[in-house]
Order: structure tokens, then sequence, then C-alpha cells
């Protein structure tokens, strides 16, 4: 009679907790210093942009040829600076959030699932009002009856692509982090 060894069950950290691959973790890495350069180099066009077509501007100043600050000056650069650090922070969190609902397995499915939807349609809606407002915003007028194409559109949607990009890797390193954190606490929890 044949001895049936026993299927090895898997490891609670394995079957609650996927282990995100280390090699996503150096490319996104690589990525993310690659693409800081360029995240800057975008927002200063897009600063000078906001600048240089902001409504209020005297005649001869712009981005280079400083003149006194106007009142919305400054409160356009705050609204630009401000709102780029909090949409890169959002974008981070909701990629981390729904990373989680992939990879952790300790919730209930349903609650998962609805962490899946309303992440995912928390990116795409804030997604699609950024791309709609900022290439306006960001050169005072309309765009809509000049090509799809044009430079405006191309620089706004480059910085908010670039921006997007920047933020997968602090998503995923802080998702590969709390795994280590939940393996240690599992291991110690057994060793006790």
């Amino acid at each position: 009679m044949t001895h049936q060894s026993s299927p090895i069950p898997k490891p609670a950290s394995q079957c609650c907790f996927r282990r995100p691959p280390a090699w996503i973790t150096w490319l996104l890495g690589v990525i993310f210093l690659l693409d800081v350069p360029v995240v800057l180099f975008l927002a200063l066009f897009m600063w000078w942009a906001v600048t240089d077509n902001a409504p209020d501007i005297p005649p001869g100043c712009s981005f280079m040829d400083r003149c006194p600050d106007t009142p919305g000056e400054h409160v356009r650069s705050l609204i630009f600076c401000l709102g780029s650090i909090l949409l890169w922070i959002v974008f981070a969190y909701s990629i981390y959030r729904l990373l989680l609902a992939c990879l952790d397995a300790r919730e209930s499915a349903d609650s998962r699932r609805a962490t899946i939807v309303v992440t995912s349609v928390l990116l795409l809606g804030l997604s699609a009002v950024v791309l709609w407002v900022l290439p306006d915003w960001a050169y005072g007028r309309p765009l809509f009856p000049e090509p799809f194409w044009n430079t405006a559109r191309i620089y706004s949607y480059a910085y908010f692509f670039a921006a997007f990009l920047s933020a997968l890797y602090p998503a995923y390193f802080a998702v590969r982090t709390r795994y280590y954190r939940y393996v240690d606490s599992l291991s110690a929890h057994v060793s006790q």
C-alpha cells in the first residue's frame, strides 16, 4: 500500500495576503526616479502658462519678466501648487487602496469588491474632471474651438499623466511594506 502524503497547507500569510512581487517594486522605482524630473519640468511649464495667461496680468508682464504680483496671481499659484500636491496624494492613496483590495484577502469579498469599484470610479472621475478643466484654466481661455491636440492640451495632459505615473511607486511600496509588517506580526504570534 503506497503512502500518500497529505498536501502541505499554504501558510496563512500566502492565503490571506498575496506577496507583491519584488521586481515590480524595482521597475516602478526606476520609473519613479526617471519620472520625477519630467513632472517638475512639466510643472514649470504649466505654472508658466498659468501666469502668462492670467486675465489680470498687466501688459508686458510674464513669468520671466515679473511685475508686481496681483492678488489673483497669488491665488492661482496656490491653487496650482496645492492642487497638484493634493491630487498626487489622492491618486497615491487610491491606488494603494485598490492594490490592497486585490492582494489582501483578510476582508470579505463584498467589501473588497466595493473598495475596487469605489476607488476605480474615484480615479476615473477625478481624472476626467482634471483633464477637462486643467487646460482651459491654465491657459485662461476655452480651448474648445481649437484643434483637440493643440500645444496647450498636450502640455496639460502630459503633466497630468506624468504626475499619475509617479503615484504608482509610493502606492505599491506602501502595499509591500504593509505585507511585510503583516508577515512579521504573524510570525511573532506563531512564535509565542
